[in-house]
């Protein structure tokens, strides 16, 4: 390269463009490195699942090669068909054995690759090859015998599918939660680019506009991702250097960052305690049902109860004891958590809550006193309570449609003055809210 040529503004530029982009690919080198050793049992479970990606694309594309060699023969009877029919055969026989020793030790994906090279072999024996030596021998194949390789060759097709959605969910399996190395890694490399696109801007603005836009762009994604927003897609960049490396880097560390964060929100969901659900996912939750309700004209309940003389509980037999008393009641509320129709959380202390959707009246009241009853049936010891020789619990329980600008609390006031009037009324029943009380 004659730099001279150049001048000095494009020397500059030149230096400026290589000093970025050696920057640039040691600090993502160096990104990768660390990454890799955070996540090394990550990043070999995927590269396994990439290899047998590749091997299923070609063991997949060898047997469309071949049933589109021997439909071109069938018509056309020209011998040059047959070169991509034959190479197909050699392909997927190549690739059949690749997948079978890949997937040796991954039995999930072992079952269903085995489905898939049954069903391509199949094809080939049955029909692929069948209908070529009809038309080297002159006769014209059946329809019905083309009709049936076609549904052969759709069923491979679906079958491969099943197979490439299995892989993904591999994928799944493999991957872990992403280290808090991440954020320092992902805050890094935004500083470094920005930092290095800084520079290239004090020699040359108009090369900056060209590149200026996603960056711009990048650095707003990065913000929403700091919040732990990730639904906001990565800038479209359509460039083939270092900036469409460093976009797809941060997209990749967008997707493992959710994933972990996911995880995080999942845990923070759940009560330390008892694994119910927390008040803070029940208050989300009841939030967001009721809206979904105002709009559909569909009923929202609540069942609210708590451990009657639980400090008696506690004073008597311990603290441990009473968080074991706690734990049993929530692992029988557990059953409760089957979808969002039914969502079983403790509400605080030894108060707990069970939300329901789309329930008649009559559902309430009796899940109500199923609850009520579960607890006695549970037997255990309570001799210091004034109530019953086992802990038993007070239920109040209400229900209301939402409409206009009611509220939620209005659910939850009403559920409580039923709970409270179970109290007042010896404690060990329900009792279900009416407009009297």
């Amino acid at each position: 390269m004659n730099m001279r040529s150049y001048g000095k503004l494009g020397k500059r530029l030149i230096y400026s463009s290589i000093f970025s982009a050696v920057i640039l690919i040691l600090f993502i080198i160096v990104a990768t490195i660390w990454i890799r050793q955070s996540l090394n049992e990550n990043i070999q479970g995927q590269r396994v699942l990439d290899s047998i990606d590749e091997a299923y694309n070609f063991l997949y594309e060898s047997l469309i090669d071949q049933e589109t060699g021997q439909r071109g023969y069938n018509l056309t009877g020209e011998e040059a068909f047959l070169e991509p029919y034959y190479k197909g055969e050699e392909i997927f026989k190549e690739s059949a054995e690749t997948l079978l020793q890949k997937t040796a030790n991954l039995s999930p994906l072992d079952t269903e690759i085995k489905k898939v090279i049954d069903i391509g072999t199949y094809w080939q024996e049955h029909y692929g090859g069948i209908l070529v030596d009809l038309t080297r021998n002159g006769v014209q194949p059946d329809k019905g015998l083309m009709e049936e390789a076609k549904q052969a060759l759709d069923e491979f097709r679906q079958v491969s599918t099943d197979f490439s959605i299995h892989i993904e969910q591999q994928r799944s399996v493999v991957r872990e939660k992403m280290k808090t190395r991440i954020k320092f890694i992902l805050a890094s490399l935004v500083l470094t680019s920005s930092f290095i696109i800084c520079i290239n801007l004090l020699f040359n603005i108009r090369v900056l506009k060209s590149i200026i836009r996603p960056i711009i762009q990048l650095d707003d994604c990065v913000t929403y991702y700091a919040k732990h927003e990730f639904t906001r897609p990565i800038p479209v960049y359509k460039g083939n250097d270092e900036l469409a490396a460093l976009i797809s880097n941060i997209d990749r560390m967008r997707a493992e960052l959710a994933v972990s964060i996911d995880l995080l929100e999942t845990k923070a969901h759940h009560d330390e305690l008892t694994g119910l659900f927390n008040r803070r996912y029940f208050n989300s939750t009841l939030e967001k049902e009721w809206t979904l309700a105002k709009r559909a004209s569909t009923s929202v309940s609540l069942i609210l109860f708590d451990i009657d003389h639980y400090k008696n509980f506690n004073d008597t037999y311990g603290h441990l004891a009473g968080d074991d008393c706690l734990k049993v009641i929530s692992k029988m509320l557990d059953s409760y958590n089957v979808d969002r129709l039914s969502i079983a959380a403790r509400y605080g202390g030894e108060e707990f809550a069970i939300l329901l959707v789309s329930q008649e009246e009559q559902e309430v009241q009796h899940l109500a006193e199923e609850v009520r009853k579960a607890v006695m049936d549970l037997k255990i010891p309570h001799h210091s309570s004034a109530t019953n020789q086992f802990v038993t619990v007070s239920v109040g329980a209400a229900t209301i449609r939402p409409a206009g600008d009611q509220v939620s609390e209005e659910l939850i006031e009403s559920a409580d003055r039923a709970l409270y009037h179970s109290k007042q009324a010896g404690r060990n029943c329900v009792t279900y809210y009416r407009e009297s009380l």
